[in-house]
């Protein structure tokens, strides 16, 4: 009996690992040759042998071999891939900038629009999530004690929109399997593959672009190539751009976190959202955990490429929400009885709100309705000893909701504001299924354990 199809793509794939470990680029260019001729739609491995022909000095046949790469990825739908790809041809040869322009949106497009069914709904009319947030409306019931407002489900809205938390980076996840590097043991199909890619934060930011705003974000983008210990961004460091993983894995060093539960991100995730804010700097440090392949988009290539398209100005903030969200629930000691799995579900009881400016959200000697993160604004904290200007990143409500106490400071927006809202009901309500989490609580409401207090209010 002959050799079948799959047992000679197994075998070519064992060949060209072992040629590749062993330093024969001849044997492991004959077995890509192969391999390209038996899965011609395979982008992997002209995408292979391009490496290994620019590592031998032969030029114009690893421009020939990147640009055939970049179009496989981008049929198969992974399109920041077929960017980094081109911007990887046109290091090789600096004159084949068509390249660019036939780089196509619409598999992944329609990947994405499958995999998240409503996100163009409410764009489609040219508002976005910001947008249509419902305004914070006091409450008519508040006793002279409280500040409470109307919980989102009372607010009479033609469309509600509450942050998409499918993506949350709280629950660790075995990372997609290299495509730069052919694995040993069977991987995933491409669809599979594409699946996945579909619900991650990137993908969208390629797929929903027109041509014409893709090309500009390729031409703009810098290709990030490090090994692994580097650091790609620095905490201090101003926050002028943002990162998509093509390839490889990143480590977020939040400090309150020990080394092993600190987040990984990999293909298809995004870092560096703190770009999104006006004059921030960078809060942590990313060091690359395996090679790094990453898109760098400048700030002024972001505005200039999202100008205009409320779906994207809707992922960048989700970005920014997720992100501050997910760091929140990971680092407070507030939430330490509960699983990643856990906290994935309370933050689906989060609200997207809007508050104008000189909106009173706390006051001192008076109880709060809910925990807030400000994502979008700036608002004062009023305390006994002073007042104090604060940005995205503030949260507010913890102790007010936890002690069930009269607050010991007092908030007020400055300017229009965006918060992620939590209200007591739906906070009690979920830990009231997690007895360790009831009595983790009870000992935070005595006293016992002493929470952030910069946090606190």
């Amino acid at each position: 009996m002959g050799v079948s199809r799959k047992e000679r793509i197994h075998a070519l794939r064992d060949d060209y690992n072992a040629a590749r470990r062993k330093g024969k680029t001849s044997a492991a260019l004959k077995a890509l040759q192969e391999l390209e001729a038996l899965e011609p739609e395979e982008p992997r491995w002209p995408h292979q042998r391009g490496d290994l022909l620019r590592r031998e000095g032969r030029g114009a046949e690893a421009a020939d071999a990147f640009e055939k790469a970049t179009d496989l990825y981008a049929a198969e739908g992974f399109v920041a891939r077929a960017v980094a790809m081109a911007k990887t041809l046109l290091q090789v040869d600096p004159s084949r900038t068509e390249v660019l322009d036939r780089v196509d949106p619409s598999v992944a497009r329609k990947a994405h629009r499958e995999a998240r069914p409503h996100s163009g709904e409410l764009r489609a009319v040219g508002r976005s999530m910001v947008e249509e947030a419902p305004k914070l409306e006091p409450s008519p019931t508040a006793s002279a004690d409280e500040i409470r407002f109307l919980d989102i489900e009372l607010v009479e809205e033609e469309e509600i929109m509450e942050l998409d938390v499918s993506e949350l980076e709280l629950i660790d996840e075995p990372p997609l399997p290299s495509l730069s590097l052919v694995p040993e043991a069977p991987e995933p199909p491409a669809s599979a593959r594409l699946d996945r890619l579909a619900l991650m934060p990137s993908f969208p930011l390629f797929s929903e672009l027109p041509p014409s705003r893709l090309r500009r974000l390729a031409q703009g983008a810098d290709l990030v190539e490090l090994p692994p210990r580097a650091t790609v961004v620095q905490k201090g460091e101003p926050a002028d751009a943002l990162y998509c993983v093509v390839d490889g894995r990143v480590r977020v060093e939040i400090a309150a976190l020990p080394p092993a539960q600190r987040p990984h991100l990999g293909e298809g995730d995004v870092f560096g959202e703190s770009v999104l804010l006006e004059h921030a700097v960078r809060q942590t440090d990313v060091v690359t955990v395996e090679p790094l392949v990453a898109l760098r988009i400048p700030r002024a290539v972001l505005d200039e490429v999202v100008e205009g398209v409320p779906m994207l100005d809707d992922l960048l903030f989700e970005l920014l929400a997720r992100r501050l969200l997910a760091n929140f629930l990971g680092t407070s000691p507030l939430f330490t009885p509960f699983s990643p799995t856990d906290r994935r579900e309370l933050a689906k009881r989060f609200e997207v709100r809007r508050a104008d400016p000189g909106t009173t959200l706390m006051a001192e000697g008076k109880r709060c309705d809910g925990l807030y993160v400000l994502v979008q604004g700036r608002l004062s904290i009023s305390r006994p000893g002073g007042v104090e200007d604060r940005g995205p990143g503030s949260i507010f409500g913890i102790r007010a909701m936890i002690h069930r106490a009269p607050a010991t400071a007092t908030a007020t927006t400055l300017t229009e504001c965006v918060l992620l809202r939590l209200p007591e009901a739906r906070f009690t309500a979920f830990v009231a299924s997690f007895p360790p989490a009831l009595a983790h609580l009870a000992e935070i409401a005595a006293g016992a354990r002493a929470l952030d207090g910069d946090t606190l209010s």
